[in-house]
């Protein structure tokens, strides 16, 4: 390592980086560890090796990939950054591009680059976010820009406590449910979304380099929990009340299907294991999909009206 060592716990690993990331502190063993090497120029085409992830912008440029040559494995982000490790992407060194914000890396190390790990390592990773309410994860889940990280916000707001914002891991837990591990400490907005950071401390909030604002709020899960139910949130400016509805298991499986974290995924072996991980989460654990009134402005009564709902009887 170089400089100062940062030391985490989040998503049930040990994590040692050069460079400073928005999770949870913590010490003992390393499953994974970031250096911070030289800046290079990240060029504008794929890694060599057998591509396990790609996508493209709109027109064909290339956003991200991620290929495996032997034991190298590369996670590149063209003009932005690229990271360079092992098989499994345990042992990293990052490379920002010449010029980039620096302000990048933490959002795509403790984004992308850490669900990119958990996959290769066989994890079961959604995209959500989640919050601790009595002692259990409350998991919304969906694809960028429906409103997760709203949603986890205004209920942290309103006394829940943050487990994880846009990367959650989930485990089996015996036969009769899951758990989920806690992961980001802060929840990052979009702009119309600001209001729910107003009555937060300043030293709370803090912008980022891709344009959100990042909320750190008071509580922050310190343990894996267990999986009450999952939410796929239907933001509304025309609801007048949160409605839920309960979506099938088969449905849900194809639900979930459409949500990946890490878009453009084709390694085989692991899509395999995540489809068949994804059909024993949606037998064991609730999926609801959630009609939302929405803001700005956001209305103060909705987290208390969703935890409502959901715990009406016969709901999960």
């Amino acid at each position: 390592m170089s400089g100062v060592a940062y030391r985490y716990r989040a998503h049930g690993l040990g994590i040692v980086s050069d460079v400073e990331l928005p999770l949870p502190p913590g010490d003992g063993a390393s499953d994974v560890t970031l250096r911070l090497g030289g800046a290079v120029d990240v060029p504008h085409r794929r890694p060599d090796g057998t591509p396990l992830a790609e996508l493209s912008r709109e027109g064909g440029r290339l956003f991200y990939a991620l290929a495996r040559a032997g034991e190298r494995t590369v996670l590149r982000y063209p003009e932005l950054a690229e990271f360079t490790g092992d098989a499994d992407l345990a042992d990293v060194t990052a490379h920002p591009h010449r010029g980039a914000d620096p302000g990048l890396l933490p959002v795509l190390a403790s984004g992308t680059l850490l669900a990119v790990h958990l996959l290769l390592r066989r994890h079961l990773v959604l995209h959500a976010s989640a919050v601790e309410a009595e002692g259990r994860a409350l998991a919304f889940v969906g694809a960028s820009g429906m409103g997760k990280s709203t949603l986890a916000a205004a209920l942290c707001g309103a006394g829940c406590g943050l487990v994880a914002d846009d990367v959650l891991r989930v485990d089996p837990a015996g036969a009769d449910g899951f758990v989920v591990h806690p992961g980001s400490t802060e929840s990052r907005l979009r702009p119309n979304a600001r209001q729910l950071a107003d009555s937060a401390p300043s030293s709370a909030v803090r912008p980022t380099a891709d344009g959100r604002l990042a909320l750190r709020p008071g509580t922050h899960a310190d343990g894996p929990l267990p999986l009450t139910a999952c939410v796929v949130p239907r933001p509304s400016r025309e609801a007048a009340d949160v409605v839920l509805r309960r979506v099938p298991p088969s449905r849900a499986l194809l639900w979930l299907c459409r949500f990946p974290r890490v878009l453009g995924w084709s390694d085989p072996s692991s899509l395999g294991h995540t489809f068949q991980a994804l059909g024993d989460l949606v037998e064991r654990v609730p999926l609801f999909e959630a009609t939302v009134p929405w803001g700005p402005p956001f209305r103060p009564e909705i987290p208390a009206r969703l935890l409502e709902a959901l715990a009406e009887p016969a709901r999960v």
